[in-house]
């Protein structure tokens, strides 16, 4: 059951451009077409055309490349419905990290289908579609090779991977740590759950393969729609909008327009700009920036002309690869798509974009901000509560939090205030004698006094460690809660891995479903597991 729901405002949660859009702010108007509601919903379906021969091409698409996959009822349901002219759907993202990566992307993806799912209700008229759009065209590396148990980093070593699109990144290295991972567990009936789940780095031979498996194994009772952007079919209908990217520096001509509105909002860029915004994948699956140059373009230190990069994007397309300001451009060409559901950094950047769609003539969809959680045991409420504090204070500083627990402990002791007015009377009362013998003496009897003051600050100081010292105890739990709620200084969400709490409980993510809202706000939730 969700213990506290808070606000992302109250909680001064994401970025200031992602809690105004939340809260609907006026600003905000201009760079979306509506804030996100059921009724707009509604409403972007009239703004949606998708024609017979996309919904043939996505459907064919989706059926290749789910072929390997043991599709559940619901799921095959959803890609055959794609044929017709009642269905939309609901999209999210995300990077191919091991075994999911970080909760968020559970909670992303349970998101669409909760949203999809309610919509189903409200119209049951129309078909909504939930789908994962898998980022297998990313090539940072580092950022997917890890994921984090029990506050440990768990990594995948593989230095011939670097630079590679993560999706095209083969899995023969990746035994070492798998074992890694399944040896965190020795309960033989935990042990065979978890085996299933890596099973799908076994079994599969890329990393786009492996997380197409393991999200289907995760989501696939619910209708979810898995789908990879790096396709020859469906980059041919993007190839138009990357040679006009080529031809007309699109993204850089509308994007600065906005990013300056945006400044002028006190408003900071989610995502640098740049002249040419695609990527070039080569025949080893490296990934290449397109460097715009006076006469033409570079790619990997080989000068291309302009006619040259037009060709190869007619010839070969799925050699080019969008960057994050153009992939939303291309997920949404391909997709029947009303509502895309992202974090807080993701929605920023679609915040840039909305002129881009319009020199498209794409419709721009809705932008809901994905909900989050925080997970508490009863015996960590227990701790909290023991050293009378909530979750969200552990975000301060250790060393204030221990400060201000001394002053709460022993604060007659500490505060030295009545010190210091009887000092300030001092003061005065000589600053009066000063002024009948000699004024010019003030500057130093105030001098004199500053010093003083001075080492009343450091007296209170050496008093507050002194009774810091004492607080061992407390410390020593503080810093254990601040690691489950905000590892690293981060959010939980953003660290922990979901197998612990799918092991602990086989019905996780439907719980997390079932707590999630498809209102308008988002809502930080605090959950007892």
């Amino acid at each position: 059951m969700i213990t506290k729901e808070y606000s992302f405002e109250e909680l001064k949660f994401s970025s200031q451009l992602v809690r105004d859009l939340i809260q609907e702010k006026e600003p905000i108007k201009q760079f979306i077409n509506d804030f996100y509601s059921a009724a707009a919903i509604s409403e972007q379906i009239k703004q949606k055309p998708f024609s017979v021969d996309q919904r043939v091409l996505l459907n064919q698409q989706l059926i290749k490349q789910n072929s390997a996959v043991e599709l559940t009822v619901a799921s095959q349901k959803h890609i055959d419905a794609i044929l017709q002219n009642n269905t939309y759907t609901i999209t999210t993202g995300h990077q191919l990290n091991l075994l999911t990566g970080p909760l968020y992307t559970i909670y992303k993806i349970a998101q669409v289908i909760k949203i999809a799912n309610q919509k189903a209700i409200d119209q049951p008229e129309m078909n909504f579609v939930p789908v994962f759009w898998m980022a297998t065209e990313d090539h940072d590396f580092e950022e997917i090779n890890h994921l984090h148990l029990f506050g440990k980093k768990i990594e995948w070593e593989n230095e011939v991977s670097k630079g590679k699109i993560v999706g095209a990144i083969e899995l023969d290295s990746m035994n070492e740590f798998l074992a890694t991972v399944e040896d965190k567990y020795q309960d033989e009936s935990l042990k065979e759950v978890l085996i299933k789940l890596t099973n799908a780095y076994k079994t599969t031979s890329n990393l786009a393969e492996a997380t197409r498996e393991l999200v289907n194994q995760l989501f696939g009772e619910y209708g979810i729609v898995i789908l990879d952007g790096n396709d020859q079919e469906l980059k041919k209908a993007f190839a138009p909008i990357a040679k006009k990217e080529v031809e007309e520096e699109l993204v850089f001509s509308t994007v600065d327009k906005t990013n300056a509105a945006l400044e002028e909002l006190g408003y900071h860029q989610q995502v640098y700009l740049r002249e040419c915004n695609l990527f070039y994948i080569d025949e080893h699956h490296y990934r290449q920036r397109i460097a715009k140059t006076d006469d033409g373009f570079l790619i990997n230190e080989k000068a291309w002309t302009k006619e040259e990069v037009l060709n190869a994007i007619d010839d070969n397309p799925a050699q080019f690869s969008p960057n994050a300001l153009l992939r939303p451009v291309y997920q949404e060409c391909i997709l029947p798509n009303l509502v895309y559901v992202g974090g807080g950094g993701e929605i920023a950047y679609w915040l840039q974009l909305k002129g881009v769609f319009e020199a498209l003539n794409i419709p721009y969809p809705l932008l809901r901000v994905r909900d989050s959680f925080l997970l508490v045991r009863e015996s960590e409420e227990e701790q909290l509560a023991a050293i009378n504090m909530s979750i969200f204070d552990l975000k301060e500083n250790l060393e204030m939090i221990l400060k201000e627990l001394a002053l709460a402990n022993n604060a007659d002791e500490i505060q030295l205030d009545d010190e210091r007015q009887v000092l300030k009377a001092v003061k005065e009362k000589l600053v009066e004698k000063s002024n009948v013998i000699n004024k010019g003496l003030n500057a130093m009897v105030e001098a004199e006094f500053a010093k003083f003051e001075k080492t009343i600050d450091k007296i209170q100081a050496s008093f507050i460690k002194s009774e810091k010292g004492k607080l061992d105890k407390e410390r020593k739990r503080i810093e254990s809660l601040q690691a489950k709620f905000f590892p690293g200084g981060s959010f939980q969400e953003r660290f922990d891995n979901f197998i612990p709490y799918h092991l602990q409980n086989d019905a996780f993510i439907a719980d997390i479903m079932a707590l999630m809202s498809t209102a308008t706000a988002p809502k930080v939730n605090i959950v007892r597991i």
